[in-house]
């Protein structure tokens, strides 16, 4: 870990929390080759009972961005059984070639993971630093924070808020926000039961309540319980081990002992979704920006999302290749998921509720789970997979996934996450034609933002694909006027180069461009960019598809939960910039 006497004044982001979200988000970015500070208040990584499942997209998202080992693109679909609403029979299912459908990856495992690899990147790391202001400034923000008794200030061309649900940066920065009230208490905890063999398992609805036991015969069990009657009358009131035993054994109507209870938690189905991820230069992500009843494990694979949509966008702003109107792009798009997160959580929780309607509505909820068609739809919108994800690139349309599939190039046969990987923080642009004049459309002004390849079993169909594995464009190429105008909105700016004096003389004080057309910022003003002897990316976590070879596999440390890495997701191996 970095020391505060070691960091410098400025940085072109500062990331305020550490944690999963914050620190794959500041991953993004220094693989980017983006100058990063993280900030995180702890002074160590813990092992709570938090978020631990890991859903498709995510896993999907976070294997294109080399974090995890590619999978066979050979592979069949998969599919798995889930719970919505307590009860199982959800089925989710992923497209052939893209890996397992579900892992159980605990957050603070993810953490150690991310946090590795930004000090292999040389990036600096606080723990312990408690921030207590974030301040914008004219192209720029300040940021106040003590470490070890002292009080300190950095200043940022970009501050990401991640530090949780209590958020300073949103705080201060005043972001709005909406909220709805809580209905529901619900207590967490750890502990050793004295019986496990007997104890209820998995999620037990009573007339009571519900009991969710995480069984665990060799060590600590994960205890959840849940009151649909109403709030707490003090939720910040510590939670005891004689109140969750208490709860627990009333819950389930006979006792369920246990001992050495720890890491003990209230919570409630409060939620709070921020008007805009973005005001001004600071944004944020994960539960900075939305806060929902936990159920269906989709909080943490939210604030994947969230970093990594922010990730490449951000890195093109500040790197002075975009507008910074791409990030209300990213605004617009992680509000809508977070929303319907909330509304899927609050339907959840009605289904849940002890009584007539409860019931009615439980019995309609089986009804639903035996209609396939029906089924995998409310499963894809669980697992994030509500995109349409055609099994042939060439039908995909605007705003479709672009599912993994064989890709025919000019030098050999690869496969679309390979190639995600191997363009870094780069889109993709897969046309059967790549001759010069193509070229000539596309690199010139695209080719730091865009990875032209010659797929040469696309037919005529050119397909545009953003980093996170979006479409943004595809349609027969023509006269290029559209895929240009495409690529702008996507990709930020325009085609039209301004006059570099125009850049140079527009540098805030900060040494960032103001400009906001598609230029180049002055080479004193522009990161260098971490890339091997071929131009690559040496920051991207395995290896070029084209170069041969594959990713090493390894297992990861696991915390509390047991984490499960499922077989195709090892994390792709650590690679460091010189």
């Amino acid at each position: 870990m970095t020391e505060a006497d070691d960091l410098r004044q400025h940085y072109q982001v500062v990331v305020v929390g550490g944690g999963p979200v914050g620190s794959l988000t500041a991953l993004e970015l220094a693989r980017s080759g983006i100058d990063v500070l993280v900030l995180e208040a702890a002074q160590h990584t813990t092992d709570v009972p938090k978020a631990g499942t890991i859903h498709a997209r995510s896993i999907q998202l976070l294997t294109r961005r080399g974090h995890f080992a590619a999978p066979d693109v050979d592979a069949g679909a998969v599919s798995t059984t889930f719970h919505y609403a307590g009860v199982w029979g959800l089925e989710i299912t992923v497209p052939p070639g893209e890996g397992p459908a579900i892992a159980g990856i605990g957050q603070s495992d993810l953490e150690r993971l991310f946090t590795a690899r930004l000090i292999g990147l040389g990036t600096p790391v606080v723990k312990a630093a408690v921030v207590t202001d974030v301040d914008q400034v004219d192209g720029g923000a300040t940021v106040t924070f003590t470490h070890e008794g002292r009080t300190r200030v950095v200043t940022a061309d970009w501050v990401v808020g991640a530090d949780g649900a209590r958020s300073i940066v949103r705080r201060t920065a005043g972001f709005t926000a909406t909220e709805t009230a809580p209905t529901a208490a619900a207590l967490l905890g750890l502990a050793v039961l004295d019986d496990p063999a007997n104890a209820p398992k998995g999620w037990v609805r009573t007339e009571r309540g519900w009991t969710v036991l995480n069984v665990n015969h060799a060590d600590f069990s994960r205890i959840i319980t849940f009151d649909l009657g109403g709030p707490h009358e003090d939720h910040r009131r510590p939670l005891t081990a004689e109140e969750l035993q208490e709860t627990v054994d009333r819950f389930a109507g006979r006792p369920v002992p246990f001992r050495d209870a720890r890491s003990l938690s209230r919570f409630s189905d409060y939620s709070r979704l921020v008007d805009d991820y973005r005001l001004g230069r600071v944004l944020l992500v994960g539960d900075a920006a939305h806060v929902h009843f936990p159920l269906g494990g989709q909080g943490l694979n939210l604030g994947i999302g969230d970093a990594i949509g922010l990730g490449w966008r951000l890195a093109l702003v500040a790197r002075g290749q975009a507008d910074p109107s791409v990030l209300d792009v990213y605004s617009r798009e992680r509000h809508a998921c977070a929303a319907g997160v909330i509304a899927n959580v609050a339907d959840q929780r009605e289904r849940m509720r002890i009584g007539v309607d409860g019931d009615r509505l439980r019995h309609e909820l089986g009804v639903l789970l035996e209609d396939r068609d029906r089924n995998r739809a409310l499963g894809s919108a669980i697992s994030a997979q509500s995109q349409p994800a055609p099994s042939a690139l060439q039908d995909a349309a605007r705003g479709d996934f672009a599912a993994n599939t064989v890709i025919e190039t000019d030098t050999g046969i690869t496969d679309l996450i390979r190639l995600h990987v191997a363009a870094g923080d780069r889109g993709l642009l897969l046309c059967e034609d790549a001759s010069e004049s193509v070229r000539a459309v596309v690199e010139p002004p695209w080719g730091e933002r865009v990875r032209l390849i010659q797929a040469r079993n696309l037919g005529p169909t050119t397909v545009l694909v953003r980093p996170d594995g979006e479409v943004a464009w595809s349609g027969e190429l023509g006269d290029g006027s559209e895929l240009v105008a495409r690529l702008a909105e996507t990709f930020g700016g325009s085609a039209r180069p301004c006059a570099v004096d125009e850049c140079r003389d527009s540098l805030t004080a900060h040494g960032r461009p103001r400009c906001r057309t598609n230029v180049e910022p002055p080479p004193e003003a522009r990161p260098a960019r971490a890339t091997d002897a071929d131009g690559r990316d040496r920051a991207a976590a395995v290896p070029d598809p084209f170069a041969g070879g594959g990713p090493t596999r390894r297992r990861a440390s696991t915390g509390w939960s047991c984490s499960w890495w499922p077989r195709q997701i090892r994390p792709a191996p650590v690679s460091l910039r010189a």
